[in-house]
């Protein structure tokens, strides 16, 4: 293990990875295929999106040979193509996969801005999810009717 990526897991306090990998598990995923581009330093790669929730995405690029030009642990801007650039979501570049030429993005975002994009990107699927997210909770409760 290098030196560097001992002081970045010394970083935390088992607590706080706790509480981190209880966060990540209680966001709702889901699987996705749209279409995208990436942004870092100025550049655009087009991509798919794989995997989303409010946390992150799993981003398949397009052309392997971008894959190299990315730089992990650095801002990255991810716009899908069904919204607007104004509709983009800000992150980091998380973790990358070689072999598979996918990468992992956490997103900085505040949570109600990140939970907003999500919603307008897949409104149905995205109540649905949620919904069910919220099930254990509600559990022996009569469901709310809808207009």
């Amino acid at each position: 293990m290098s030196e560097k990526s001992a002081d970045q897991g010394s970083q935390k306090n088992p607590a706080e990875i706790l509480a981190e990998l209880e966060k990540r598990r209680s966001a709702v995923r889901l699987s996705t295929v749209f279409g995208g581009r990436i942004s870092q330093f100025g550049r655009a790669y087009p991509c798919t999106v794989s995997d989303v929730s409010v946390g992150g995405a799993k981003i398949k690029l397009k052309d392997p040979d971008h894959f190299s030009v990315l730089v992990k642990d650095q801002p990255v801007q991810l716009v899908f193509e069904r919204l607007s650039d104004y509709k983009a979501l800000n992150g980091d570049l998380a973790w990358v996969k070689p072999a598979e030429f996918v990468v992992g993005l956490t997103f900085s975002d505040p949570p109600l801005r990140r939970r907003m994009v999500l919603k307008r990107l897949m409104p149905n699927r995205w109540r649905i999810a949620n919904e069910h997210a919220a099930l254990p909770q509600t559990e022996g409760l009569a469901p709310k009717e809808t207009e």
